[in-house]
């Protein structure tokens, strides 16, 4: 979702030399080391593209913890070492695949450069189980696979992003000229609504919205209020779109130092995992909705003609960059995807 600043190949160097060093002394510190031993545990190492206490996975990585630890009965432990502050967001999934960390909680707004099919996860019209039965899990499942990837499942769902707004506006043609905080998620959707997305640090929200430096923003419903950008933002434009792009993702080589059975023990707990997950979100969604209304913040409706050509745009956007990014794959995806526009 953000986009951070910084030089990318010492930041990388340095903090990848500090993962190592913190593990170095622990014999059994990852599956290269530890695999088939029987002096402890295989450790794992996770990272998580969001702050622990952020709304989004700070109870999901615990339960997930929770599940694979006492699933695989002590055969392996997951270490967190931390979100953002440990590892840059922009080269986590690069450090999973390269076997610096084990395990990555991440979006595909952060690696959709690196996979450009990542991308359709936000065009998914269904639920996590559904994606398992229709065929779209495993599609996915062996392009992750290309990246030296496993592709556990999905770790935030039922979570569509929203726009944000301190224009209260009656049509949806009143956003034209409009500043908001953009990312690759909605920029191209953005464009085509002819607003003007600018990319802001998470840290400069609050000041470029109460500056009045941008008029609004894109985001789901959790998150804002508890950052203090709902102090001054007024308004929830109430048409959600898009599904969430967040997955958990495993380095090879740590999925095949497990045995065959544990193997299957974590790909079954995390689809049961996923179940937990979708209600879970369903129910704090609309706890935080009521709250949003009870501290000031004024819920706008679309007009059901608005409604519509809002959602044809968000599609004809988001399916646009597949066809131009992945061409050979885009057919195929839009069978999987049961896209028919």
């Amino acid at each position: 979702m953000f986009k951070f600043a910084r030089p990318r190949i010492f930041l990388s160097f340095l903090c990848c030399l500090l993962l190592l060093a913190g593990c170095g002394s622990n014999s059994a510190s990852g599956p290269a080391s530890s695999a088939g031993s029987s002096s402890g545990p295989v450790e794992l190492k996770l990272v998580s593209f969001l702050a622990l206490d952020h709304p989004f996975p700070k109870d999901m990585i615990p339960l997930w913890k929770e599940k694979v630890e006492k699933e695989l009965n002590g055969a392996v432990t997951i270490r967190v070492v931390g979100g953002p502050e440990s590892l840059p967001v922009g080269d986590q999934f690069d450090a999973v695949r390269n076997g610096v960390v084990d395990i990555g909680f991440n979006v595909s707004s952060y690696y959709g450069h690196l996979m450009p099919e990542s991308h359709s996860l936000n065009l998914s019209p269904f639920t996590p189980a559904e994606e398992r039965e229709n065929g779209y899990f495993d599609y996915m499942s062996d392009r992750f696979k290309q990246n030296n990837l496993v592709y556990l499942g999905r770790w935030l769902s039922e979570s569509p992003y929203y726009f944000w707004t301190n224009k209260k506006i009656q049509a949806l043609d009143e956003l034209k000229g409009s500043k908001f905080r953009s990312n690759s998620t909605y920029h191209e959707v953005m464009l085509a609504l002819e607003m003007v997305p600018m990319e802001v640090n998470p840290g400069d929200v609050y000041t470029s919205l109460e500056r009045k430096m941008v008029d609004g923003f894109g985001f789901p419903l959790l998150g804002p209020r508890l950052n203090g950008w709902t102090e001054v933002t007024k308004y929830l434009i109430d048409e959600p779109f898009l599904n969430q792009n967040a997955t958990i993702l495993m380095n090879v080589k740590a999925f095949e130092s497990l045995s065959s059975e544990n193997q299957q023990k974590l790909l079954a707990l995390t689809k049961d995992f996923e179940t937990e997950m979708v209600e879970y979100f369903k129910k704090e969604n609309e706890k935080e909705k009521q709250t949003l209304q009870e501290k000031g913040v004024e819920l706008i409706k679309l007009s059901p003609e608005d409604s519509q050509k809002f959602q044809e745009i968000v599609k004809r956007e988001k399916w646009g960059v597949l066809e131009k990014a992945v061409p050979d794959q885009v057919n195929e995806l839009k069978k999987l995807l049961k896209y028919n526009p």
